[in-house]
């Protein structure tokens, strides 16, 4: 019987065209569940009550020192979730023959308590990026110090998520137009591609490192591992004295700040739903709050003041 490891790289990733990163981090949610079975997970070990008590084990079992946050346990139960369906939609059977059930878990089986979202204040942004500028070294063909202080002012200025930027070849950079073309190949949905401006400072900054049109802007993936590249800019951060927030507090960042000047943060973010732009991206100290006390009109208290007519239409009928 094939593990679910194997069913994942063998299967599930080939015919869902997922990404290596993807594959890794499913993989990394197979390896908790294999911790908690004591062996590798099978189609014999997809049943509601064995999936529920991995995730009970899981919310309660510390890794690497601390327990796990209830969005990663959520996380790790969609992975398995996402494979155990795929099983039972192609009737695979267990080692009794019985075949596999689709799962049926309750909707609050993990509750995630939503935070409000955090992105970096412009005043933050421009100390990462001068602290990039520290950077020491070299990464591939360009400087160290160019890489980290150009690639979160892109992030910044477009709004765009960390993969796409570092997918981005010179081919689709126009510096003389001031805008970049992200090809919807390299993008999350892997369908739109959608084409953001930039500023006149930071193409003459990209200008001096321009090579071929097939180069890599940003190299990163060529010379370091991908995940090292979260490493980098939390390191960055730090030295710039700001809270890391990862490239996607940038992201955040970039959409706050069109929103709080009026613009469409949806659109900028490439969103299909406000919603989504509204409930995990919009950063409040940023675009700032509306209160629905602004709404109501104020009360007049103080001793003697006159009392408040109600409107004709609801005067009881004899009370003149």
């Amino acid at each position: 019987m094939l593990s679910l490891r194997e069913v994942l790289e063998t299967r599930y990733a080939v015919l869902h065209n997922l990404s290596d990163r993807t594959v890794k981090i499913m993989g990394q949610s197979l390896d908790r569940f294999r911790e908690q079975l004591g062996h590798e997970p099978t189609a014999d070990d997809l049943d509601d009550l064995s999936v529920s008590r991995f995730v009970r084990w899981r919310s309660s079992t510390p890794h690497r020192g601390r327990l796990p946050s209830p969005a990663t346990v959520r996380k790790d139960l969609a992975h398995v979730m996402s494979l155990a369906n795929y099983l039972a939609r192609k009737r695979a059977t267990r080692s009794d023959g019985t075949v596999v059930d689709f799962l049926d878990l309750p909707r609050n089986l993990i509750r995630v308590p939503q935070r409000p979202p955090r992105g970096y204040t412009v005043e933050e942004v421009q100390r990462i990026i001068q602290a990039g500028r520290h950077a020491v070294g070299s990464v591939g063909p360009v400087p160290a110090a160019w890489l980290w202080s150009t690639l979160p002012w892109a992030a910044w200025l477009t709004g765009e998520r960390i993969g796409a930027l570092l997918a981005l070849r010179w081919g689709e950079v126009d510096l003389d137009g001031l805008r970049i073309t992200f090809l919807g190949e390299t993008r999350k949905d892997r369908i739109s591609t959608i084409v953001r401006d930039i500023r006149e400072d930071l193409a003459e900054v990209l200008r001096p490192q321009r090579r071929k049109d097939t180069d890599l802007v940003w190299p990163w993936l060529e010379h370091r591992k991908e995940l090292s590249i979260y490493i980098g800019i939390t390191r960055v951060c730090r030295q710039a004295g700001v809270t890391p927030r990862g490239f996607h507090g940038l992201r955040k960042s970039s959409g706050s700040y069109v929103a709080a000047a009026g613009g469409d943060a949806t659109e900028h973010l490439g969103h299909k739903s406000s919603r989504t732009t509204k409930d995990h991206y919009l950063d409040v100290r940023i675009v700032g709050r509306q209160s629905s006390v602004d709404f109501l009109p104020s009360l007049d208290l103080r001793p003697g003041a006159p009392r408040a007519v109600p409107p004709a239409a609801d005067v009881p009928p004899g009370a003149e």
